[in-house]
């Protein structure tokens, strides 16, 4: 068996400019990134924990969790 070979597809430039000049100017143009990153980030990640600690208590007052967690300690022993 033979292998045909696809014809070859030559597509026309639609641009004057190159992707290494695109790509080039695109990091040229990038805002500078804000200093404060690190304390924002630790303010997300406050939150988020102050977040958590109250689903966990939440949990923990719920009755089904606490019955479960009953049958955890009983067949612990």
């Amino acid at each position: 068996m033979a292998a045909q070979s696809a014809p070859k597809v030559v597509l026309k430039s639609t641009t004057k400019m190159s992707l290494n000049e695109r790509f080039t100017n695109m990091l040229k143009n990038k805002q500078p990134m804000p200093v404060n990153i690190r304390a924002t980030m630790q303010q997300q990640q406050q939150l988020a924990s102050a977040r958590n600690r109250r689903l966990a208590q939440q949990m923990e007052n719920r009755p089904s969790v606490q019955a479960a967690l009953k049958l955890k300690q009983v067949a612990a022993w």
